[in-house]
């Protein structure tokens, strides 16, 4: 993102330097052979003509790197999306789920509607409650490995899951981004 600024701003600064040398030198040499008050007014109308022009390229510019920035998130979203693991966002302070995919959906059989409704506590046996909230002081914003644990799904059934998580920041939240894994029936259940 930062380097699209950058850009946008070289080639403003280029232009309107390139702009203010070639039509300065352009109406110097127009000086001999026009009154001074014509000059003055070409001057005046080259600045507008330049703002006016510059304008347009900066908000065409613009444009295209919006339109760049928004095939991009779409892109990654749709890695999260259509991830067949299920995933979810939820804010490390209130514990809400913030984004979930279709694949915790389906697995767990709540509607985005229900999830974006509970806490990452609603899906956990009221038993790991408090090892869940010490769990979530621990976690760093690096890659956490945070072994196997149980779940609830939406019609009660417990299942086991490898949970793996990383921390992001949206702004002024922390959030955390989770992959669970089902092993129930597995070496791994038994961990």
């Amino acid at each position: 993102m930062r380097s699209g600024a950058v850009k946008i701003a070289v080639i403003y600064t280029i232009s309107g330097l390139l702009w203010i040398i070639l039509s300065d030198k352009l109406l110097d040499l127009m000086k001999g052979s026009m009154d001074a008050s014509f000059v003055l007014f070409l001057s005046s109308i080259k600045g507008f003509f330049y703002v006016l022009v510059t304008g347009i390229i900066l908000y065409k510019l613009i444009l295209k790197h919006d339109s760049r920035l928004e095939e991009s998130e779409k892109q990654y979203r749709s890695y999260f999306e259509a991830n067949p693991s299920p995933m979810w966002i939820y804010n490390r302070r209130t514990l809400n789920f913030t984004a979930v995919n279709n694949a915790a959906v389906a697995k767990y059989g709540y509607t985005p509607e229900e999830f974006f409704n509970m806490t990452v506590l609603d899906i956990r046996p009221k038993s790991d409650v408090a090892v869940v909230h010490t769990a979530i002081k621990n976690l760093t914003n690096a890659y956490n490995d945070s072994g196997v644990w149980t779940h609830l799904k939406k019609d009660g059934t417990a299942i086991r899951v490898r949970i793996t998580s990383h921390g992001i920041t949206s702004g002024k939240e922390q959030l955390i981004m989770v992959m669970a894994t089902d092993v129930t029936g597995t070496d791994m259940d038994s961990e």
